[in-house]
């Protein structure tokens, strides 16, 4: 382990992490929600993860990230190694920390595939490293820019966004929608960067694509009746920001929800087609891959519209070039 980052430097990828077979949904789901999940939540969990496959692409998908970023930086002429910790599940951050204090790493810089800065998500992961950093003396911790400020993560989400436009080209009008994931009130402070940096990347997003830029929707429009929420109805491409995948919390959730939003199409009777991206996402998870392309589409279809998704990045090379840049600026 060499190069300008030095022999004592090392990248982790974290991100909040996924069951990699059915018999791991239960304890997956008892550390993510602290306490034991009952028969009925379980058994309607394990039925989603089977859905997709019978596990979460995440582990898949980060680890592939990180030895291409680490190819990508040796490439950069800095060859340190690139682990993957994860919060929830194997391999923990706890424990990839602990082995790479042992190896004599003192210094990692922290990749999250949490694309925003929330305090829900950085909050977790900050008490990960926390509880191991108290076992770990001399160990610094640097946090790489949050991916959606990378340049090679916004254009991924311009690219997906007109690729999915395009496949619906003859289905007008249609309706895009802008999603991530909803957050209890609760759990956002006052000062929370959360929703600004997605309204930051969706006025990026608009811009680039040449889209009417947004504004406070007053729930009048014919077309999608009763939602409020930020976006522009004009020409050329009608689009509008919705959040999902909403836990089952018994409180006020950011809003309004996606299925809010399908019902008003579908009330409208306006658009023919629905094209979601969901630029709040870094990598498909359960809400990808379940929330949207099954619960979503399944209802768009049966009302005899059309439905497309917009890819995410993933473990994308534009990507990982673009995080690469962002590492060998705390070398």
């Amino acid at each position: 382990m060499s190069g300008n980052g030095g022999p004592r430097t090392a990248v982790m990828v974290v991100g909040f992490g996924g069951p990699d077979c059915l018999e791991a949904v239960g304890p997956f789901m008892c550390n993510l929600m602290g306490c034991e999940p009952t028969d009925e939540l379980l058994e309607r969990v394990r039925r989603r993860y089977l859905t997709i496959g019978g596990a979460s692409p995440l582990p898949a998908i980060a680890s592939e990230l990180a030895w291409t970023l680490e190819a990508k930086l040796a490439e950069l002429e800095h060859a340190i190694p690139v682990v993957i910790g994860m919060r929830y599940w194997h391999p923990f951050i706890g424990d990839v920390l602990a082995g790479l204090h042992h190896h004599g790493i003192r210094r990692v810089i922290v990749v999250s595939l949490s694309p925003y800065e929330s305090k829900v998500a950085t909050g977790a992961y900050r008490e990960a490293f926390d509880e191991a950093l108290a076992r770990l003396p001399e160990m610094e911790i640097v946090d790489a820019p949050p991916l959606h400020t990378l340049p090679g993560f916004r254009g991924l989400l311009v690219g997906g966004t007109a690729e999915a436009l395009t496949e619906i080209k003859d289905h007008r009008p249609s309706l895009l929608v802008f999603t991530a994931h909803s957050l209890p009130l609760d759990d956002l402070d006052e000062d929370d960067p959360y929703v600004a940096g997605l309204r930051s990347v969706v006025d990026g997003l608009v811009s680039v694509l040449q889209m009417g830029q947004g504004t406070e929707l007053d729930g009048t429009d014919p077309g999608l009746p009763g939602i409020k929420t930020y976006g522009c109805l004009d020409e050329p491409q009608a689009w509008v920001f919705a959040y999902q995948s909403k836990g089952n919390r018994p409180c006020e959730w950011l809003g309004p929800d996606i299925d809010e939003v399908v019902d008003a199409v579908i009330a409208g009777g306006e658009y023919k087609a629905i094209a979601v991206a969901p630029i709040g996402f870094a990598t498909d998870h359960m809400e990808t891959l379940y929330d949207l392309d099954v619960l979503v589409a399944d209802r768009v279809l049966k009302a005899d519209l059309e439905f497309v998704r917009a890819p995410v990045p993933n473990a994308d090379q534009l990507l990982v070039d673009s995080i690469a840049d962002a590492v060998v600026d705390h070398l």
